[in-house]
């Protein structure tokens, strides 16, 4: 799937940062694809000073959007921001960048952005909010309309100026885990030959993340899971390879014959980031942590 990334970042009067997009010509929050290798912590921040001029840090993790676009998904990561330097600028990709009260956001925004402003400004913290957004009529398409009209003329343009062809986003394959903890602090493992495995697999095609998690959690558990939290995500360094790890709590008619293990007294043959998976999963901070 493709996976990106948008900003909320807010100034000290209340205002949040808003570009107009080259593309549509529609306000939205700063943000874009991410690079191989990169976290979407550093995505975030390359982005925001790329498209608007500022210096952010990404506070936290407020949600987690999939939109089911053919032929894989997109996936959106959105961060509460503050503002640590820099000046305003525009640029090529936003033609627009301002700070926007949040009672006179400016027109035209599409829903899907609009919604993702409203949740992530009303963020006070805790659990992170994941959706499935679906398509309208209407966003179908405008996407229909950017791919076929709007995109191939931008390329032509930049072929006359002699700049190098857009280099598309890469396919991120995406995996996912859920950490299920039991009254007792303990963790479930699954035996998986010499080896111990968390619960979980990869993606389908057109499938959330948290989608993924549940599927395998519930197939090798028998029972219906209730995912509570993102906890963690690990980018791969040199491939596009994304891994979410979730949270849940146990059924309270769970029955297994694998294990279950306190945390740091795992069964030999446990993977070492799974391990790290569970270490971040009991932080009692709830935020999400990126690796």
């Amino acid at each position: 799937m493709k996976i990106g990334t948008n900003g909320i970042v807010i100034n000290e009067t209340g205002k949040v940062l808003l570009i107009q997009r080259d593309d549509s010509r529609t306000f939205a929050p700063p943000g874009g694809s991410m690079e191989t290798g990169e976290l979407p912590t550093d995505n975030i921040a390359r982005e925001v000073r790329e498209e608007t001029g500022l210096i952010v840090l990404p506070v936290r993790l407020v949600g987690v959007y999939f939109w089911p676009l053919k032929p894989e998904g997109l996936l959106n990561f959105v961060f509460r921001c503050i503002q640590r330097g820099g000046e305003i600028a525009t640029s090529e990709e936003s033609p627009q960048v301002d700070y926007f009260w949040p009672r006179a956001l400016p027109k035209p925004m599409l829903n899907l952005h609009q919604e993702r402003l409203e949740r992530g400004l009303s963020h006070q913290g805790g659990p992170v909010y994941w959706e499935t957004q679906r398509q309208s009529l209407k966003l179908r398409l405008m996407s229909l309309w950017l791919g076929l009209v709007v995109y191939p003329r931008m390329n032509r343009q930049r072929k006359r100026d002699g700049r190098p062809d857009f280099i598309p986003a890469p396919q991120w394959k995406v995996t996912a885990v859920t950490v299920i903890r039991n009254a007792q602090g303990q963790i479930l493992w699954l035996k998986d030959g010499d080896a111990w495995r968390l619960p979980g697999g990869q993606n389908k095609s057109i499938e959330a993340p948290w989608e993924t998690a549940v599927r395998h959690a519930q197939k090798q558990t028998g029972q219906p899971i209730n995912l509570t939290n993102l906890s963690s995500v690990y980018v791969h360094p040199n491939k596009p390879v994304m891994t979410f790890a979730f949270t849940a709590d146990s059924p309270a008619n769970l029955r297994t014959e694998q294990g279950w293990f306190h945390p740091g007294e795992e069964a030999e043959g446990a993977s070492e980031w799974e391990k790290t998976a569970v270490r971040d999963a009991i932080n009692p901070n709830e935020e999400t942590i990126f690796r």
